[in-house]
């Protein structure tokens, strides 16, 4: 399964040309996958990031991650403009502030 998540990951790398990756949620907490995902980033002459434990129980910390850095780019959205889903596709999103 960390196999999956970490050649997963190198492609998205590859497809956004990132070097660095954040480990978080639940599964982020896993030492072995830290370790791998590490290895992966070494290889594409990259940096992985794991947060803190207190920080790996919930996926929480991605979504002020990314609202953190639309913010820093100028990106805003009303609360009466916002909604929620638990069936959002992230791949079915433009990233408008990535552009």
């Amino acid at each position: 399964m960390f196999a999956m998540l970490v050649e997963i990951t190198e492609r998205a790398m590859a497809h956004i040309g990132s070097t660095e990756v954040l480990v978080v949620g639940g599964v982020g907490c896993n030492v072995r996958l830290q370790e791998m995902m590490g290895q992966m980033a070494i290889e594409r002459n990259g940096k992985v990031f794991a947060t803190d434990m207190r920080y790996c129980i919930d996926n929480g910390i991605m979504i002020a991650q990314a609202g953190a850095l639309a913010f820093a780019r100028g990106f805003t959205t009303p609360v009466h403009d916002s909604w929620i889903t638990q069936r959002f596709r992230t791949d079915q999103v433009h990233v408008e502030w990535r552009t």
